[in-house]
């Protein structure tokens, strides 16, 4: 009865929805907020009914209610029961009912957010979610049913993917799809303010500003986590390999960088108005692009796990969008003039557009990498795959100078700057950067490519560090402590202080990068119980190996002790076992991390002569990758958290000063 009940309520949430869309849209036509309100609180209603679908679910993956088809493909007895929320998402309807209820969340939460803050722009961007609920709930309603019955109930299921078998997929897939979703909220928040006339206003930048960065936060996560389980799983020593399934989430997480950025000169300057609408019907286009390579699209990748035809359906969704959003963008532009112009190339706004410009173009770079398989087979009837050497020759310039004008952009004023300001401004970052180069290349670090990037990364944290610095001494002159004068800073400008955290985030994320890229050491060793071998200043002895066997799964550990020149660093254990039913192996590495490097060993092989052929590797600075996503996350929340009210500031003053100024 319980999945019953979770079917009906499925059913009752794909009906309120198309009712909410159309109450929207007709309540505007028709001038009546009555429609308006009830298509408003129907949205408010399928919350509740979509999380009576999710319980039952979860109910029949807890029970091992095999007669539910999608549990009997996605669990086992056999599987682990901490398990079962990995394996709610691991196939393709579970995964379209989590997408539907974090939507529907996310959309209550922003439509009474706006309903109070934009009204006249609430009815559009209502409808215009509420279509987008339509949609995902269609297609697991008919194509997808997480709930279905079948005939005949197996005593057993097939159980997940072995390589989901990881902490990291707790994390990592909700808020990857999460993000993809979330899209849609600024999308229709923009959308709804457009053809209400309103576009052209900015009053709705506030509430466009905070959904693009929570949904930029989402991503961002997302993808970091999603790297951390390719390096700590997958057994390659690697955590970016530019596949398809990374890059659909890369491309809309690039689209909305470009979007929160730009969106501050709106706000500040009343500028890009028109440019901030094409960037977020971008980023929404390609969200729906990443959802259809996720959803089973025909290009190939190694992430795939959820492999379907329904694809395609989430390919002709995302045209009509497009098409639509085209349309309406022409019809409303010009109620998107903007009441600002760009007055010299040397100024924050044009160091923003520059920026904007390089993202979209590393996106678009990154489309036709990705995309390229399926013109190929087409015209030749033969696959061709773009690997990691082309991304990186045409994305690695582009994304070097981003990060460079990261950090020259916000030291820029708004409108003008004479170059001998600029000049003045870069003295100390460029000096910082000039001996930290010629140290670099002191120790070691001679390859050209490798010296200008550290040096870039270099000059953003002196510039950011700089402004820090200027901005404390000068609060400290008025009479505050340093400490206090630090704080008092940051919180004076949220966004501006709280973009400063994230930029730094990024300089540790882009430094682990460009370490491991160019300095990283990989070599293979067969070796047997005793052997003891050597890389760089590690030193490391094979104990041997143990075997166990579980009804799904053959488990190999090897066991060694490692120095690290006269230090031991204890004994370290990789892992690797056999799915005989899948036909897959899934490898786990022994990772000793530092700041300044990650021993990293990963078994190749395991011999029945009690000789095995391990991978080991040394990748330096990996760690600070890992340790920019929290600093990411408070970097954003600072940038998000509201500042003291004016009326907190009024109730302050002194009551008969209040009297006699009136």
């Amino acid at each position: 009865m319980i999945v019953e009940a979770g079917q009906i309520a499925l059913a009752l949430a794909f009906i309120v929805s198309l009712y909410a869309a159309a109450a929207s849209f007709l309540g505007v036509v028709r001038g009546s907020p009555e429609l308006l309100v009830s298509g408003r609180f129907g949205m408010y209603s399928i919350p509740a009914l979509l999380i009576v679908a999710t319980g039952a679910l979860i109910y029949a993956f807890v029970n091992n209610d095999f007669s539910v088809r999608y549990v009997a493909e996605n669990s086992s007895l056999a599987m682990p029961r901490e398990y079962t929320w990995v394996a709610f998402y691991a196939g393709n309807a579970g995964s379209m009912l989590y997408l539907a209820v974090i939507f529907a969340l996310m959309a209550v939460v922003a439509i009474a957010a706006i309903r109070k803050n934009l009204p006249y722009t609430s009815p559009y961007a209502v409808g215009i979610m509420a279509l987008s609920l339509s949609f995902l709930l269609g297609v697991m309603l008919f194509l997808a049913n997480p709930l279905a019955r079948q005939a005949f109930t197996p005593m057993d299921g097939e159980g997940i993917n072995p390589l989901l078998v990881h902490m990291g997929m707790f994390i990592h897939p909700p808020l990857q799809m999460a993000g993809l979703v979330s899209v849609a909220i600024p999308f229709s928040i923009a959308m709804g303010a457009m053809l209400a006339n309103k576009g052209g206003n900015d009053e709705w930048v506030d509430q466009g500003r905070l959904w693009g960065m929570i949904s930029w936060l989402i991503l961002t996560a997302g993808l970091l986590l999603g790297s951390w389980w390719a390096y700590t799983i997958l057994g390659w020593g690697g955590y970016w390999a530019w596949d398809p399934v990374e890059n659909s989430a890369l491309m809309p997480w690039l689209a909305m960088t470009a979007f929160v950025h730009s969106i501050m000169v709106q706000k500040r300057r009343g500028m890009f108005r028109m440019w901030n609408m094409v960037i977020i019907i971008i980023a929404f286009t390609m969200a729906q692009l990443g959802m259809f390579i996720n959803r089973g699209g025909p290009v190939p990748s190694v992430h795939s796990f959820a492999q379907s035809s329904m694809g395609w359906l989430f390919l002709a969704f995302m045209a009509t969008t497009m098409i639509a959003s085209i349309a309406a963008f022409i019809w409303k532009s010009d109620t998107l003039r903007s009441r600002g112009r760009l007055e010299s190339v040397l100024s924050r706004e044009s160091a923003f557009l520059a920026q904007n410009v390089l993202f979209l173009t590393v996106a678009f770079v990154t489309l036709w990498g990705t995309i390229f398989p399926i013109f190929s087979e087409a015209a030749s009837d033969t696959v061709m795959t773009v690997g990691q050497p082309f991304f990186n020759r045409v994305n690695g310039p582009m994304l070097l100078l981003i990060v460079l004008l990261m950090g020259v952009g916000p030291m820029l004023p708004w409108r003008r700057a004479a170059p001998r300001n600029i000049l003045l401004m870069l003295r100390y970052p460029a000096l910082a950067a000039l001996v930290v180069g010629v140290a670099l290349y002191a120790t070691g670090v001679t390859r050209p490519v490798a010296l200008i990037a550290f040096m870039t990364c270099v000059i953003v944290t002196a510039g950011i560090l700089q402004e820090w610095i200027r901005g404390t001494i000068i609060r400290h002159r008025r009479g505050e402590a340093y400490h206090t004068a630090f704080v008092r800073l940051l919180s004076a400008n949220r966004p501006r202080y709280g973009g400063y955290v994230v930029h730094l985030a990024i300089i540790m994320l882009a430094a682990g990068a460009i370490g491991s890229s160019f300095y990283s050491v990989q070599r293979d060793f067969a070796m047997s119980p005793g052997d003891t071998e050597t890389l760089g200043e590690y030193r490391f002895t094979f104990i041997g190996t143990e075997h166990a066997s579980f009804p799904d799964r053959e488990e190999d550990y090897a066991r060694f002790k490692v120095y690290s020149g006269d230090d031991y660093l204890g004994v370290m254990e990789p892992f690797r076992a056999e799915y005989p039913s899948f036909r897959i192996a899934s490898t786990i590495g022994a990772i000793h991390s530092t700041p300044i490097e990650d021993f990293y060993i990963v078994p190749s092989e395991f011999r029945g002569d009690g000789e095995a052929v391990f991978r080991v590797l040394i990748n330096p600075m990996v760690w600070w990758m890992w340790a920019s996503g929290p600093i990411m996350v408070l970097g954003t929340l600072l940038a998000l958290s509201p500042r003291r009210s004016r009326a907190t500031v009024r109730m302050s003053v002194p009551a008969g000063a209040q009297g006699a100024r009136a």
